[in-house]
């Protein structure tokens, strides 16, 4: 189970740190993208050393980031990749519109990467010892990591297509809630690892929240949209796949994280808040459906669990 350290170093230090990286690059550009981009990928890379360093040190959870093992590892090298659409749309100017290729590059790339050489799509040679039992097939590799990335682009698109000054503040804590809920829906699953790996990306966002609250800031996570969007698909992914999150509550979950940033069509005649109201609730029923059928499997299976002890003449002693 986690406890206050493993809060404090998923949750406290990623914000502060996200919070710092925010202001100061809001200080040095003024650019609202750059902002959130280097907050929310300060937050994630500080926050996954610090969580990794409380069980093997800094100077291994630097090394383990430099030549890492498990995927997770892998994915802050991933949000850092995911900038690479904006950086591009800087560049060219009038035809920025063709960064939306490195964007289905990444979507596809991504999972396909984080996917490999796993049980899901071994080598070659692990297929032939006849071991690789749930090694995907052909088709069925390319409708997951299709679906998979449909989903991204999806997300990433509806969040760049909304406007920066449409209710940033409520967006940004709507997207820091849902990742925070994503997270313990991950933990009551058993996916202690990838559950930690969300938290402190909702740290993360949380953390540039503020930061955009203080320094009143007009614009919301689809700033940093790539980044965000790509880390958290890769991580609900990889919960889904190498742990116990059900596929339906992975895709629950994408949902309220898709539609708490999202652009949202036929709006006209309400004021500021039916329109809060609005997205609070498309974006909270799904959620709270998810976490509430999580939260409910949890208690269960820690019932059925002491009811086991209980029984156990040899656990009581």
């Amino acid at each position: 189970m986690l406890g206050p350290k493993d809060f404090l170093l998923g949750g406290i230090a990623p914000m502060l740190v996200a919070l710092a990286a925010f202001s100061l690059a809001w200080f040095f550009s003024r650019r609202a993208s750059v902002a959130w981009s280097a907050g929310v990928l300060a937050g994630y890379f500080g926050g996954t050393i610090a969580v990794e360093a409380g069980g093997v040190g800094v100077v291994a959870a630097l090394k383990q980031m430099g030549a890492p093992h498990d995927a997770h590892q892998w994915t802050w090298m991933i949000g850092v990749a995911a900038m690479t659409p904006a950086i591009a749309a800087a560049l060219l100017g009038e035809r920025r519109q063709w960064r939306w290729l490195l964007s289905v590059a990444l979507a596809v790339v991504a999972p396909l990467w984080l996917m490999w050489g796993g049980k899901y799509l071994p080598s070659a040679e692990i297929r032939a010892t006849g071991f690789a039992k749930e090694a995907w097939g052909v088709g069925e590799a390319v409708a997951v990591i299709g679906v998979v990335a449909f989903a991204i682009l999806l997300a990433w698109r509806l969040w760049e297509a909304n406007d920066p000054t449409d209710q940033p503040r409520t967006r940004g804590l709507l997207a820091a809630i849902v990742l925070s809920c994503t997270a313990a829906v991950a933990g009551m699953s058993g996916s202690f690892v990838y559950a930690q790996a969300i938290g402190v990306l909702a740290a993360s966002v949380g953390g540039c929240f503020v930061a955009g609250w203080l320094w009143r800031v007009k614009a919301g996570p689809e700033a940093a949209a790539g980044p965000i969007i790509l880390l958290a698909g890769s991580l609900l992914l990889l919960a889904t796949h190498y742990s116990q999150l059900q596929p339906w509550h992975a895709a629950g979950l994408w949902a309220s994280i898709t539609l708490s940033a999202a652009y949202l069509p036929n709006r006209i005649g309400l004021n500021a808040r039916g329109r809060i109201a609005l997205r609070c609730s498309v974006c909270l029923i799904p959620l709270a459906l998810v976490f509430g059928h999580a939260a409910y499997k949890f208690v269960e299976s820690q019932r059925q669990q002491q009811k086991e002890a209980d029984a156990n003449p040899y656990m009581s002693m």
